[in-house]
Formats: structure tokens, C-alpha cells, sequence
């Protein structure tokens, strides 16, 4: 026994034929200039409703990406992911940068640089 798909739509899918009916409809009992001006009309219409289902898909992507870093990412998106992650963390660390001075700053800069770069490096 073979079974069959169900042939039943979703009801988008029904939604999607009503309206395209109704637009035939609607196209068919005008005249050819009205026919014109309503294709356009209709044309602008999947193509607004096209890009609002883009932009709603790549937001939905970027919330999905944004709850993680990703280890591979070069190092300044990997800070821009983890500031994402951690606004407080980086408030409280440019607080005390601002506490510290500037002077201070580039003498633990100078200490703590080549230390990173010999981490970076040892990868």
C-alpha cells in the first residue's frame, strides 16, 4: 500500500490562494488602464510583503546568533558579540578605565599587550 501526501493546504497556503483569486477577480472586471494601475498595485504589494518577510527572517537569525560568540570570528567581532553578552561587565571595565587615568592605562597597556600577543601568537 502506497501512501499519498495530504493534500490538504495550510491555512496560509488557502489564504494565499484566496487572495489570488480575488485579485484575478478584481483585474478581470476592470478596465485595461484600471488593470494596469492594479497589477502595479499588486506587484508593490508582494514586494513589501517579500521584504518584511526577509527583514523578520534575518532578525530571527541574528537573535539566534546573538546568544553566543563564535570562536572562529575575528577578534573584533568576537569583543562586539561579547559586549553584546555583557553590557555590565563592560560598563564596570570602562568605568575603571576612566578611574584610572590615562597615564595608568598605557603602563598596564604596556605590560599587559605583549602578553596577549604572545598568547595570540602561541595558537
Amino acid at each position: 500500500m502506497t501512501s499519498q501526501g495530504n493534500t490538504t493546504p495550510t491555512p496560509v497556503a488557502a489564504r494565499a490562494a484566496e487572495i489570488a483569486v480575488q485579485r484575478e477577480l478584481a483585474i478581470d472586471s476592470a478596465s485595461d488602464e484600471q488593470a494596469v494601475v492594479l497589477k502595479r498595485i499588486y506587484a508593490q504589494r508582494d514586494r513589501i510583503e517579500a521584504r518584511r518577510v526577509a527583514l523578520s527572517q534575518a532578525r530571527a537569525l541574528r537573535a539566534r546568533s546573538a546568544d553566543h560568540v563564535d570562536s572562529d570570528a575575528p577578534l573584533l567581532m568576537r569583543l562586539i558579540a561579547f559586549a553584546k553578552l555583557h553590557p555590565v561587565a563592560v560598563a564596570a571595565v570602562a568605568g575603571a578605565a576612566l578611574f584610572a587615568g590615562p597615564a595608568r592605562l598605557m603602563r598596564i597597556g604596556g605590560i599587559v599587550l605583549p602578553i596577549v600577543m604572545k598568547m595570540r601568537s602561541g595558537r
